[in-house]
């Protein structure tokens, strides 16, 4: 039996056992329209108790990039796993694994976690860090800002506009990178120290669009209520039965990112009923959204508790 064979009929059996049992698995477009994983080594992960002290030793894989204390970095290029659902994390690991989800840089390091214990050992370290007491916001307010977004080509990226403006100014535009300015007519000033008259008229229009990072939290919160509950709860706490993350505390230039590659696809594992809900926001919407729910904090019975000893059941 080839080894693919061997995972389809593992599949198989985990689906007759759950039809059978009753076990509460989510799958991807399934009859109930819920939305999950089908990964063979995910559902197996998911049946399994993580030990804490072999995902201890295991985070050392993670921690080079997300830090020790799993609270990711200021530019939100690695996000904060702290606190994330176990299975979130499970769902995430194994779909990047199994090349459902396209993450060239942590892939190398994924594929060092050896099997579906291991998975779920990690994933249950993970989920009891605590998580960053002081997460980085997003401006609340006005903000010009030019940001590569880690070579993010997306339309909000300082590296979209390169071809626009030339390469002599790209070049004096990159020595403001990741430089806040709280106003518009500031940022324009600047803009006019550094830029030839010529090179700023040809690339004003489109600097400004790029640069443009305000974000409206009454916006963001009536775009939350109306479209992001119903799956990331009421303060950002998400849903580890149904696979849903938790955004509350989240690094805002990541969720942003996030947010862009769901909308435009390029994150290929996203919940297909997101990416209808959003597909109308501009990217005021998206910033002011995230902006918003990135303050949420997690409170106590968010999550589903590890256990620790053998005696323990399954609380909630």
């Amino acid at each position: 039996m080839t080894n693919k064979i061997k995972s389809v009929f593992k599949i198989y059996l985990l689906l007759i056992v759950a039809l059978c049992f009753g076990t509460s698995y989510a799958f991807a477009a399934g009859a109930e329209g819920h939305w999950g994983t089908s990964e063979g080594e995910a559902l197996e992960a998911l049946d399994l108790k993580g030990d804490m002290e072999d995902g201890e030793d295991l985070y050392e894989i993670c921690s080079a990039c997300h830090l020790p204390e799993g609270w990711g970095d200021l530019a939100g290029t690695f996000p904060q796993l702290a606190g994330q659902h176990a299975t979130v994390l499970i769902k995430q690991i194994a779909d990047i694994r199994a090349g459902n989800r396209d993450n060239p840089t942590m892939y190398p390091f994924a594929i060092q976690i050896e099997g579906a214990q291991e998975l779920a050992d990690v994933s249950a370290y993970i989920q009891i860090l605590e998580m960053n007491p002081n997460p980085i916001t997003g401006p609340g307010g006005p903000s010009f800002v030019l940001s590569n977004l880690r070579k993010d080509v997306s339309l909000n990226s300082l590296d979209s506009i390169e071809k626009k403006v030339g390469k002599a100014a790209f070049k004096k535009l990159k020595k403001i990178e990741e430089t806040e300015y709280k106003s518009k007519s500031v940022f324009i000033t600047k803009l006019k120290s550094i830029l030839t008259p010529a090179d700023f008229s040809k690339g004003q229009a489109k600097i400004l669009e790029v640069a443009d990072w305000t974000s409206d939290l009454k916006l963001g919160k009536k775009l939350y209520e109306g479209n992001c509950v119903q799956c990331h709860g009421d303060h950002g706490q998400g849903n580890y039965k149904e696979y849903y993350p938790v955004i509350a505390g989240q690094t805002y230039l990541y969720l942003v990112r996030q947010f862009n590659w769901i909308k435009t696809g390029k994150r290929r594992n996203a919940n297909p009923d997101m990416v209808k809900q959003i597909n109308g926001f501009s990217q005021l919407d998206m910033r002011s959204v995230v902006d918003y729910a990135g303050r949420f904090v997690m409170k106590e019975g968010d999550w589903k508790k590890i256990e620790t000893t053998e005696d323990e059941g399954d609380d909630f």
